[in-house]
Parts: C-alpha cells; sequence; structure tokens
C-alpha cells in the first residue's frame, strides 16, 4: 500500500478543524445547554485559535461532551487526538481507535478513510484487509474521491486483494466524474492499456487530452504514446514528438525513451536510427532499463551508432523548430542543407525549414533562401524569388544579402542593370566590413 495514504489523511484530518470559524461567545450558551453541534464548533474554536486563545483542553473538553451525543466529526477529532496526542493528551491507540470506530459506524468519511488507511497499512494496528476494505468501500460509496480512487487502485495492484480490473475502472470513474484528474488520467490510461475494459484508444483521447491541455506530464506522455502508434486515431508524429519532448525535458525518462522509439520505428523525417539512439542516450541516463537495452542492440548492429551528440543538438532545434521558434527553424535549416548527422545534405527540407524562418522575419534565413531560388537548390530556381527575399535580408541590415542585391544590380540578374543601386548595396555591405563587398567596390 502507499505510505502517502495515511499522510495525506492525517493531514486532511487536521483540515477539517483548520476551516472553522466559530467564535466562542456564539456558541457557548448552545453549548452549555447541551447542543452536540455548538459543542463542536467551539471545541473547534478553541482547537484553532479563531476567536479564542489556543486552548487544548478546552477543545478536548467541548469536543468529547460532543462526542458522548454521537456527534460524529466530534468522535473523529477525539479519535485524532488520542491516535496521535496532541499537547495535553497521551498517545492512546485504544481510545483512537474507539472513537474512530464510532465515527466512521456514524458515516464521518474522513474516519471511515482513516481506518482503511489503518487496516490496510498494517503499521500501527495488525492488517485486516476485510474491514480495511470495508470501510473503504463504505466511504467510497458515500462520494469519497480519496476512498475511490484508493479502492480503485488495490484492485487494480491486486496485491492485498484479488485483482479486479472491472471494479478499479468502475471506482476511477467515479471518481473521474467528480472531476477528480488523477482519477480522469486514470480511466484514461486504462482505456489505452485494455485493462477492465476493451481497449480503445480514441476513447482515452477523450479523457487525457483535456488533461495534456492543462498540462499534466503522464497524460502528455501517454498522448503522445497513442498520436505516434495510431491506434483507433490517426498518426501525427509531430503532435507526438511536441507532447513527448514537453515531458522528457522536465526529467523524464520515459518521455526520452518513448522518443527514441518514434525515430526508429516512424516514418519519413521521423525514422532516423541517430536520432533514436541520442534519445535512447538520454533515456539511459535516467535508467532506464529498456533504453539502455535498446541502446545495446543498436550499437552492436550500427558501427556509427555511438556518434549521438549533433544528433541530439538537431533534435533538440527541430522540437523547437516545431514550436515554431524561428532560430531554431533556421539551424535545422542549416543541418539539412550541410547534412550534419544525416548520410547526405537534403536541400528541400532544408528550404522548408529557412522558409518558415523566413516568413518570420529572421534575416539570415532569409538570405540563405534567397541563395537557394538563385541557384535551384531544393526549389525550382526563380530570380524573382531570390530578390524578394535577399531584399528582404539586406533592408534588416545583413551584410551578404546587401552584397547579393548589389551583385544582382550589377550583373542584371533577376532585376534590371542599376549601377546606381548596384553601388548603394555595396557600400552598405562594405561599410560593416564584409569583405567581398569590399573587393566588388574596389575593382570597380
Amino acid at each position: 500500500m502507499r505510505v502517502q495514504w495515511l499522510r495525506a489523511w492525517m493531514l486532511s484530518a487536521w483540515m477539517v478543524a483548520v476551516g472553522a470559524q466559530a467564535q466562542p461567545s456564539e456558541w457557548l450558551e448552545a453549548a452549555e445547554a447541551g447542543q452536540p453541534a455548538a459543542q463542536y464548533e467551539l471545541g473547534s474554536a478553541y482547537f484553532n485559535g479563531k476567536g479564542a486563545d489556543k486552548n487544548t483542553q478546552q477543545a478536548l473538553h467541548w469536543f468529547s461532551l460532543a462526542a458522548a451525543q454521537n456527534h460524529a466529526q466530534a468522535q473523529y477529532m477525539l479519535g485524532l487526538f488520542h491516535l496521535l496526542g496532541v499537547q495535553g493528551v497521551d498517545k492512546n491507540l485504544q481510545q483512537g481507535m474507539e472513537w474512530l470506530q464510532k465515527s466512521a459506524a456514524n458515516d464521518n468519511i474522513d474516519a471511515q478513510n482513516m481506518l482503511a488507511g489503518l487496516y490496510l497499512r498494517a503499521k500501527d494496528v495488525p492488517r485486516d484487509v476485510a474491514q480495511g476494505m470495508g470501510w473503504l468501500e463504505r466511504a467510497a460509496q458515500q462520494g469519497s474521491v480519496t476512498a475511490q480512487r484508493n479502492l480503485a487502485f488495490v484492485y487494480r495492484k491486486g496485491e492485498l486483494v484479488a485483482q479486479d480490473l472491472k471494479k478499479a475502472l468502475y471506482w476511477n470513474m467515479a471518481a473521474a466524474q467528480q472531476a477528480d484528474m488523477q482519477a480522469q488520467f486514470l480511466v484514461g490510461e486504462m482505456y489505452y492499456l485494455g485493462e477492465g475494459v476493451e481497449q480503445s484508444h480514441a476513447e482515452a483521447v477523450k479523457w487525457l487530452a483535456p488533461l495534456a491541455e492543462k498540462d499534466m506530464p503522464n497524460a502528455k506522455l501517454v498522448l503522445g504514446k497513442i498520436y505516434f502508434e495510431g491506434q483507433g486515431v490517426a498518426p501525427d508524429y509531430q503532435r507526438a514528438v511536441l507532447l513527448l519532448h514537453d515531458v522528457a525535458i522536465r526529467g523524464s525518462g520515459p518521455a526520452y525513451f518513448e522518443l527514441g522509439r518514434l525515430f526508429e520505428q516512424g516514418e519519413g523525417a521521423y525514422r532516423n536510427e541517430k536520432e533514436a539512439i541520442a534519445y535512447y542516450t538520454q533515456a539511459s541516463k535516467y535508467q532506464h532499463a529498456g533504453a539502455m537495452q535498446r541502446l545495446a542492440e543498436l550499437s552492436a548492429s550500427s558501427a556509427g551508432a555511438a556518434q549521438s551528440v549533433q544528433s541530439m543538438e538537431y533534435l533538440e532545434n527541430l522540437n523547437s523548430a516545431l514550436r515554431g521558434n524561428m532560430l531554431a527553424q533556421y539551424n535545422v535549416g542549416v543541418f539539412q542543407y550541410l547534412g550534419k548527422g544525416f548520410e547526405q545534405p537534403n536541400h528541400a527540407e532544408a528550404a522548408k525549414w529557412f522558409a518558415k524562418a523566413a516568413e518570420q522575419g529572421y534575416a539570415k534565413a532569409q538570405y540563405n533562401l534567397g541563395t537557394l531560388y538563385e541557384s535551384g537548390e531544393g526549389v525550382v530556381q526563380d530570380m524573382a524569388q531570390a530578390v524578394k527575399w535577399y531584399r528582404l535580408a539586406a533592408e534588416q541590415g545583413n551584410a551578404p544579402a546587401q552584397y547579393a542585391m548589389g551583385t544582382l544590380y550589377r550583373d542584371g540578374q533577376g532585376v534590371k542593370k542599376n549601377a546606381k543601386e548596384a553601388q548603394r548595396w555595396l557600400q552598405r555591405a562594405a561599410d560593416q566590413g564584409y569583405a567581398p563587398a569590399q573587393k566588388a567596390l574596389a575593382q570597380r
């Protein structure tokens, strides 16, 4: 069982009292007249120090009076007093359990959850699975999200009771329908895995997509796997990379591993062994067993498998480029143009990425795109397009583009010859110390 259960329940126990806003003067007369609700409120005021000096003994006095009249929340507080031991109250497990039992029998959800944790965790009391599950189910039936989630966990884990995935799904669904995000994720995960229900990636997406939009890492991880695998939904490698990378950079070995799988098994631009190795390498830093095994297998079959640093640099740029970062888009274009990390250059792919950055106004990308249109590398040769992109870059002060504009006007390529314009652009480049422009001016 998860140790966090009892810790969380202990914390919530005190939070019940912390929320009280009663003033002693408001409740004293009614409490002295024997009204249990007033006695409880007065005890809470003294316990929290709200409207009165904090006084544990007074709190204990009024809680005891209310509890004796079967006030469930007062019985619960007395149970905590004795179970944990507070100032002026000795720790007494037996008395604590007795009051918790009374409170739980009066349908106090907090007491039921607390008893379930004690019996199932088996630290302070002997383990009693039957009692623990009984109280957990009773709280869950009353709508306790905590109990519903924990009941689902027990049935899904199958350690304390026989595994029952249908019951696990049922209780996760109950908590999910109360807007509990963790339960919603678990429902989506179970649909993804086909646990307790017929496997449906499409149904999993319905549960996970809203959580991913709320930036839940686990939801993004599973959703990324779904879009990569493309079962029940259309495969979307770009979206998968975005989701998985966002989780990976937070320090997730499983996310890096899934990125490795994607680039090892993907298609087109998303199938690249070096990129897969780079991600597997990152995952192995987090001791991911699957990544380490895959790295060993790939290293044995590929002589260049160990050379992953450059590939990782490309991937980091690619992930940023997919998010619209113009500098990263330019860098991806450079990688593709030079063939860095690839078997050969891909000028068409380079032109695509230069265009994305150029359209965002990045001068270096505009200049590079101009050179591709002038040479016809990766695109159909088009001097009008070359001039367009050279001019945009030149007007931003890019010296190579200014030089290009000068030579085009000088030679009449893509524009009419114009010595004055040639001189103007060459001079602007030369003034920035651009050697080719300085040399061109000296020869005139």
